[in-house]
């Protein structure tokens, strides 16, 4: 039986939008570096052919990852090898869905993206969303409770979060209400108790607690399944410093036995390898979609929030 591994690309920190919510902050001030400034695309594309006898599960972040070409090459060729798993998550704010649906297709991805009201209309965003779901493409579409996108969903549309989720459901997309980390992530908030029990409708009490983190010490696979690819290509974990392989090299030593880690993780991606809850790990975007969707099915009330 083949082993199977999560493997974690950051093919850039810029991106081409500066929403203030953003959790990485002011992106004029990110790092400029990109992970084909050393290694060319095609570079990228041998070296994932070296790991043939695994089964790869590829996710991406950034930044923004469709502002450089070498992204829609490298995918393009990656997506095609049997060995590529399906579940693939890209985060995206979806300004390049054009091209993506053009020069990347595949129902192996599946996108998250982003609904920044300060740059598409709900038109545009809804016209982007639907030609790649009509690829089997989008794994959800995110949207960030915070006072300018909520403000302005009723001002200037007249809705509510529930009826964004009602209009996309339209076409078989699922809308995740993400708490805005200023008010979330704020208890001295005044109304933070408030804003949490608008969030929790959408999500899990649990899920809630798990993406504001909860630095206590447990056991996590990640060392064991779950790396980032470095620039340099050194595999590296969130559970420690060590190398654990090169992806030029084609090289991967797991950890042999789930490490103990105490950090805070409050990353979706991360916090499923951990022993405290029994999230599936794999195609972690769909799994989180589907712990949400049943999660949404126990509420028989709608509550709205304003700012």
């Amino acid at each position: 039986m083949k082993k199977r591994y999560l493997l974690r690309f950051v093919p850039t920190m810029r991106c081409n939008f500066n929403c203030p919510y953003c959790f990485e902050g002011d992106s004029s001030k990110r790092p400029k570096e990109t992970m084909f400034d050393a290694h060319t695309p095609e570079e990228w594309i041998d070296a994932m052919r070296k790991f043939s006898d695994k089964e790869i599960e590829i996710y991406m972040w950034g930044g923004e990852p469709f502002l450089l070409d070498g992204t829609y090459t490298v995918l393009k060729e990656w997506l095609a090898m049997d060995h590529i798993l399906p579940g693939c998550r890209i985060d995206t704010n979806l300004y390049y869905a054009d091209k993506i649906a053009e020069r990347c297709p595949s129902n192996k991805l599946k996108l998250n993206c982003s609904y920044h009201m300060q740059y598409h209309t709900l038109e545009q965003q809804f016209e982007k969303i639907k030609k790649l779901k009509e690829l089997d493409m989008v794994g959800m579409m995110n949207f960030v409770a915070s006072e300018y996108n909520i403000t302005k969903l009723r001002n200037d549309y007249g809705m509510s979060v529930h009826d964004l989720i009602k209009k996309f459901a339209e076409i078989g997309v699922f809308v995740n209400i993400a708490g805005d980390f200023a008010y979330a992530n704020n208890k001295n908030y005044e109304r933070h108790d408030e804003y949490m029990k608008f969030i929790t409708q959408f999500i899990s009490p649990e899920e809630w607690r798990f993406l504001r983190g909860e630095p206590q010490k447990r056991k996590c696979d990640a060392g064991k399944y779950f790396f980032t690819v470095n620039y340099d290509g050194k595999l590296t974990s969130c559970i420690d410093s060590n190398v654990y392989g090169n992806f030029f090299e084609g090289t991967i030593k797991p950890a042999m036995f789930a490490k103990t880690c105490d950090k805070i993780c409050p990353s979706l991606i991360s916090y499923p390898w951990r022993s405290d809850n029994e999230f599936i790990p794999w195609s972690s975007l769909t799994e989180y979609v589907k712990r949400c969707e049943k999660h949404r099915k126990t509420m028989n009330q709608e509550i709205d929030f304003e700012f």
